[in-house]
């Protein structure tokens, strides 16, 4: 999700894909409660990094998908559940990232600091984690998904942990105050308490079909679900505008019904992603059992492109900077 906090006549871009809000600078946003203080210099929309940059990430990813190759480790749904934290690892690495852009205080050296611009944040995780996989892999005399998944959750879940909390710290920083998690923390809530009600509707209706996927399924419904409400928290809460063509179709389309006035225009589109995740979930299941390796990693992608921007934008609201 791209946000763009305006002031004046700037913006303030604020990039994840792949849904662009526009949040109006207005220190009086929903009754008050938002603040936002001045920002001067805009963001760009997506930074691609200087060549050598580029290029090291290309290299990277190249090398570590080789070794992946080689070292074949065994891929199973929990597999993809300790792809989680190393993805919310990238979007927290990315808010430190605009962070710096947004306080003019750059918080990571010169030489590394392309590195964690997005969309390139998302291929420097990707290396770290994959680098962990294959090794751990190669050295594990009696390597299996259970084992290996176990040691790259608690890597990842050690990684997040730590860095959530500098983060939050930062946001103690008289350029980012005062921090407002309440919209943030109950749209989190949502989410997890939608995907808890959604999944055990599912498991009643289609019984065998969700059992095939009840570890990477839930996991499918939570990360697309958060990010649909993120969404709509920013455009009707904070008066966003969508600026992508797809969701801004859908949200003008949820703002010209009735309901409009009375529950928001975004509503629509977190229907049209939950709906989008449910098709998954159900037409994956066999999928996911015949193709397990193929199957669990093209799920663990279709997990990345709705937790990342979900986390980003939670962060992004917690903060208010």
């Amino acid at each position: 999700m791209v946000c763009s906090i305006r002031s004046g006549t700037s913006s303030i871009l604020l990039p994840v894909p792949p849904v662009y809000l526009i949040l109006p600078h207005n220190r009086n946003c929903f009754l008050g409660r938002y603040h936002f203080p001045d920002m001067a210099e805009p963001f760009a929309d997506f930074v691609i990094p200087p060549l050598l940059h580029t290029a090291g990430l290309i290299v990277g990813t190249g090398f570590v998908i080789a070794l992946l190759l080689a070292a074949k480790p065994p891929v199973s749904q929990t597999t993809v559940l300790s792809f989680a934290p190393w993805i919310v690892v990238g979007a927290v690495l990315h808010v430190f990232y605009q962070l710096g852009v947004t306080l003019k205080q750059p918080l990571y050296p010169d030489p590394i600091e392309p590195l964690f611009s997005a969309p390139a944040v998302y291929f420097t995780v990707f290396i770290l984690m994959a680098l962990i996989w294959a090794v751990s892999t190669m050295f594990m005399t009696s390597p299996d998904a259970t084992r290996i998944g176990q040691y790259l959750s608690g890597l990842g879940l050690g990684t997040m942990a730590p860095l959530i909390a500098l983060l939050l710290w930062r946001g103690t920083d008289p350029g980012v105050r005062p921090m407002e998690p309440v919209f943030p923390v109950a749209g989190l809530l949502l989410a997890l308490g939608g995907t808890f009600l959604i999944s055990l509707a599912i498991g009643f209706w289609r019984t065998n079909m969700f059992r095939k996927v009840r570890y990477v399924g839930p996991l499918v419904l939570f990360a697309h679900l958060f990010d649909g409400i993120t969404t709509a928290i920013g455009v009707d809460l904070l008066d966003a505008a969508e600026r992508s063509a797809i969701p801004q179709m859908i949200i003008e389309v949820g703002a010209d019904l009735p309901t409009a006035s009375a529950i928001g225009s975004g509503w629509l589109f977190v229907l049209v992603k939950l709906l989008v995740a449910v098709a998954i979930v159900l037409l994956f299941a066999d999928y996911v059992n015949e193709e397990p390796v193929e199957a669990n990693l093209l799920m663990g992608l279709i997990v990345a492109v709705g937790l990342g921007p979900g986390t980003y934008n939670f962060f992004l609201f917690v903060l208010s900077p």
